[in-house]
């Protein structure tokens, strides 16, 4: 169908990962310790890039920051982003070297996060103490299993 998301695998994460390894170009994002599970029963929704329908992460992965999952924020160009906070999101390559200049989570450090599978700009990756991602909420969507 046309317009309509039709997953043809369904992944999830089922072992948690320490952080974030980048893959080769042109590979799928993988970590060392992650394990993926086809068809696992118990998770509804998947959380994919609007673009090409990459699974990025699951909804269980939701958390909140300062007391919130959902963040307005503007960055120094003034470009206001709303962004929901996930503690994986392992459809997401972190890119650049971590700086803390104009962190919206001091004293948190960020790293563009873009898509494994289209490379499209989806948020950002925060480290610190632990860490987490902020995906950008018009770039990403929730779809049911």
């Amino acid at each position: 169908m046309q317009g309509q998301f039709q997953p043809r695998r369904r992944l999830v994460i089922v072992r948690l990962f320490e952080g974030p390894v980048l893959p080769r170009p042109g590979t799928r994002h993988r970590t060392r310790d992650e394990t993926w599970s086809r068809d696992r029963e118990g998770v509804d929704e998947v959380v994919v890039c609007s673009s090409c329908h990459n699974i990025l992460t699951s909804v269980e992965e939701r958390i909140a920051i300062n007391q919130a999952h959902i963040h307005t924020c503007r960055n120094p160009h003034g470009l206001v982003f709303q962004i929901g906070c996930y503690a994986r999101a392992p459809g997401c390559q972190s890119n650049g070297i971590p700086t803390a200049e104009f962190s919206w989570f001091p004293p948190y450090r960020w790293q563009v996060a873009v898509c494994s599978g289209c490379r499209q700009h989806l948020g950002w990756h925060f480290t610190g103490d632990g860490f987490f991602y902020g995906l950008i909420t018009r770039r990403i969507q929730v779809c049911s299993g």
